[in-house]
């Protein structure tokens, strides 16, 4: 989900400073009020995605040795370890 960066309408607020960041999902409606002191704010730019990076694609051997027990399926309900 991206970090939104959020200003007042007029900054400095002695409650959120000159400004709050929030996590809400992109097609979450924008805040008009601030959580903490109920002041007008506007929204500004993405700061961030809190999604993570693979550098690698992920294989058995990789999660054996993070720890992993690694299982395949045999049939219908039945697994066994690789």
């Amino acid at each position: 989900m991206p970090v939104y960066r959020y200003t007042p309408a007029q900054a400095p607020c002695k409650l959120c400073g000159d400004g709050f960041e929030h996590t809400h999902r992109a097609r979450d409606p924008a805040l008009t009020a601030c959580p903490i002191c109920g002041q007008n704010v506007q929204r500004g730019g993405v700061n961030s995605f809190t999604t993570p990076k693979l550098l690698r694609p992920l294989s058995v051997s990789s999660a054996k040795s993070a720890g992993f027990t690694v299982l395949k399926r045999v049939s219908d309900g039945a697994y066994e370890r690789q």
